[in-house]
């Protein structure tokens, strides 16, 4: 070989040898696997709420990005398949948090005009509205303006902060991103930005609509009391009304015999709608009760003894005398209920099944019908009204002899006697 061939040899194969490091560099990049995964974990939690509904381009640009991210690994393209799968998992965040924002202005607007509603029924003056975070104007800045913006903002500056810290790292990225992939490197930097923002005033709707869930419950509570208020001072118009007629009825009796049955009729159409009346009154007694209480009574019904209210086996512990928690809430909406209305005394009955020893069996159910009793005094029910007793397993209501007939022995029943 000619020595001028000779010496351009390594220039020649310069620009070649770069590019097969070059390749092999590409080759060695690990496959984007964690970035695969988060892109499908970000995508399934935009579908989960509603984003086809609500956020119908970002969802579908981030299914797109996923395939090609996807297409991308199965060719090898490890840098190509992790840049397509870090925009799909942008644009699935995008998705999700621009849905969230949708239904939580929904569900904030729902609240705002449910409480209107109770304040115009109950005549209370309407608060002022405040102003809702989903709907804050967005300032047209760059991606770290905006973002400084909301990190300086005192009502969003407690949330998202997760959302915030991706946004800084995707602005940080900026500066070390080569100029080819700049602008995607940008765009994603503005969405996360987006996505912070949209985070943060989701944050602060959510605690507006818990603020406004609290009112709407003291609103309820308040419209209970004026209703059993109402029926309350009807109950006892009505009963003026009955005694007056009554008084009216004997002093025509004695006048006219003739005309007895009139008025028997007419006191007996009084004596009704007196108990109609009651019974209204009971009914809002029991709603205000379980208002107060979080809890729905115990079952009830009627047998020859009055009004029974019975406690399943389950409302205590295996062995115990001490109420479970939701056993404790329902005894309590009994008790502020009874101490509402008018009534007999009050007999607490402890039951138990037929296994143990008869002495442990009494013990037990004494101690549970004095626990029952306690709570109703503490509930508001005068002491004087009520008494607790124990019967242990003398008195069963089923076959002792099967797992669900010793269930249906174990109970405590509430015995209101009524009223002469």
């Amino acid at each position: 070989m000619r020595k001028s061939f000779a010496h351009f040899r390594p220039a020649l194969y310069a620009p070649l040898a770069a590019g097969m490091l070059l390749l092999t560099a590409c080759a060695s990049l690990p496959p984007p696997v964690a970035e695969l995964d988060g892109a499908k974990q970000a995508l399934a939690s935009a579908e989960a709420v509603d984003a086809e509904q609500y956020a119908p381009d970002a969802l579908a640009s981030a299914r797109s990005a996923l395939q090609r991210a996807q297409a991308a690994m199965a060719q090898g393209k490890q840098a190509d398949a992790r840049d397509a799968a870090l925009s799909a998992g942008v644009d699935a965040a995008q998705a999700r948090v621009r849905s969230q924002a949708a239904r939580s202005r929904a569900e904030l607007r729902q609240h705002q005009a449910e409480i209107a509603e109770l304040r115009a029924r109950l005549q209370i003056e309407a608060a002022p509205v405040a102003g809702s975070p989903l709907d804050m104007p967005v300032i047209a800045a760059s991606a770290a303006q905006r973002l400084q913006a909301l990190e300086a903002d005192m009502r969003l500056n407690p949330f998202a902060q997760f959302e915030r810290l991706q946004a800084r790292q995707a602005i940080d990225e900026l500066a070390t991103a080569r100029r080819r992939d700049l602008p995607t490197a940008l765009a994603r930097a503005e969405k996360r930005v987006d996505i912070a923002e949209q985070a943060a005033r989701i944050e602060a709707a959510r605690r507006e609509v818990d603020r406004l869930e609290r009112e709407r419950s003291e609103l309820l509570v308040e419209a209970s009391r004026r209703d059993a208020e109402r029926a309350r001072a009807e109950a006892e118009q009505l009963r003026l009304q009955a005694q007056l007629q009554a008084e009216e009825a004997e002093r025509l009796r004695a006048q006219a015999q003739n005309v007895e049955a009139a008025l028997d009729d007419a006191q007996l159409a009084q004596q009704d709608k007196l108990a109609a009346a009651r019974k209204k009154e009971a009914a809002l007694a029991r709603k205000e009760a379980e208002l107060l209480a979080g809890a729905k009574l115990p079952p009830q019904r009627s047998d020859a003894r009055g009004e029974v209210f019975t406690l399943a086996g389950d409302a205590f512990a295996s062995g115990q005398a001490q109420l479970t928690k939701a056993a404790a809430a329902s005894v309590k909406a009994l008790g502020l209920y009874l101490s509402n209305v008018p009534g007999g005394a009050v007999k607490v009955l402890g039951h138990t099944d037929s296994q143990g020893s008869a002495a442990s069996n009494l013990s037990l159910s004494e101690r549970r019908a004095q626990q029952v009793r306690a709570s109703l005094v503490a509930a508001g029910l005068a002491r004087s009204r009520v008494s607790a007793e124990g019967m242990g397993a003398g008195q069963p209501v089923a076959d002792n002899g099967s797992a669900s007939g010793r269930a249906k022995n174990r109970r405590v029943e509430i015995v209101v006697e009524e009223s002469l």
